[in-house]
């Protein structure tokens, strides 16, 4: 099968050494592709080094100049803008990919038509640590600006990233967001990892902290606050309800709900078999071990609220016994509340 024409949008700010090797990797590993380098106000070395690429590659190349630092954010918008292929890649000039980096992220895009944004494996540079690393494909609830490939179709009807948030976490949630609610979600696909560099931090710190706590506030008057539940499905509880729960749960779990479900053993197996476990990062299946005590479920409710202490408590199953502290909220107000939430949001 021909390979879809891709444009890959690389933003650069200095780093000549780093970006040299961005590229001749993504030069060696994606044949196919056009590079749009946007040179974000870079020193006259960087300069110089993007024109020589941009010379170098004629048509395979597109050379776009900031007189100053935009920020990232800007920078990407302006190299989206001039995409015209059907799938748009956004790599950081810090990043780079291997052999094989592209043929998991396209065919996962062929099979999948709702499948808007797509985030590869990404290692972190000098340590060997896999950031989401997973056997199968799995929803998130954000991308990441180090390796992303955009649906071109998506780009065009909900345009670029939000150049008043943060340049990081909530503006990439923000998009995903976006995303999904014009039928679009977000993926990891594992294949060949793309290895990244940690964002370094410019300006003071008090500036960061002002324009994160902003960005956050900005967040939340748009998509409201996130909640978190734990789920309880007692011994001899159907598989197949289990699986219509999760099923039933998954779009508010693209909106940003946390769902942690705690069943028996033999269910979990099920599940995961079933791909139940791997549908969305926001969904956790945990397993009540085939031997336990009777403070074994309270024990694994209370590490749930440790990390999170605004987790509301459910009943899977209305009317079931339970001797927990947590009051149990029956399963059909959840159901209720979600649909109250997914109302204001609309």
């Amino acid at each position: 099968m021909t390979q879809p024409a891709i444009d890959i949008i690389v933003p650069v700010w200095n780093r000549p050494i780093e970006t040299r090797n961005c590229l001749v990797n993504l030069l060696n590993h994606s044949p196919n592709a056009r590079l749009i380098m946007v040179d974000n106000g870079s020193d006259r070395e960087t300069e110089k080094l993007l024109q020589e690429f941009s010379e170098g590659l004629d048509d395979r190349a597109f050379l776009l100049r900031n007189d100053v630092n935009q920020g990232l954010v800007k920078a990407l918008n302006r190299g989206l803008e001039k995409g015209e292929a059907e799938y748009l890649f956004i790599v950081k000039n810090t990043s780079l990919v291997g052999p094989g980096w592209l043929e998991p992220l396209l065919e996962f895009a062929r099979q999948r038509k709702d499948a808007g944004l797509i985030v590869p494996g990404l290692v972190l540079k000098g340590r060997g640590k896999v950031k989401g690393k997973q056997i199968a494909a799995i929803e998130v609830a954000q991308g990441s600006f180090a390796a992303m490939l955009i649906r071109k179709s998506l780009y065009d009807a909900i345009g670029g990233f939000d150049e008043g948030m943060d340049g990081g976490t909530w503006c990439l949630r923000d998009y995903a967001r976006r995303a999904c609610r014009s039928g679009s979600f977000t993926f990891l696909v594992p294949g060949a990892d793309v290895q990244y560099e940690e964002e370094v931090q410019l300006g003071s710190e008090t500036r960061r902290r002002e324009n994160l706590q902003k960005t956050i506030a900005e967040f939340r008057v748009r998509w409201g606050q996130d909640s978190s539940y734990c789920l309880l499905m007692p011994k001899g509880t159907d598989p197949e309800m289990v699986r219509c729960r999760i099923e039933l749960l998954l779009p508010a779990a693209r909106q940003g709900c946390l769902f942690h479900f705690i069943v028996p053993s033999h269910l979990h197996t099920l599940l995961m078999k079933s791909g139940h476990g791997s549908l969305h990062e926001n969904i956790t299946i945990h397993a009540v071990p085939f031997f336990h005590t009777a403070g074994t479920v309270q024990k694994m409710i209370s590490r749930i609220l440790s990390e999170a202490p605004e987790t509301i408590v459910v009943a899977g199953i209305d009317g079931m016994s339970y001797t927990g502290e947590a009051p149990l909220l029956p399963f059909a107000e959840l159901e209720s509340r979600i649909r109250r939430c997914d109302d204001r949001r609309d």
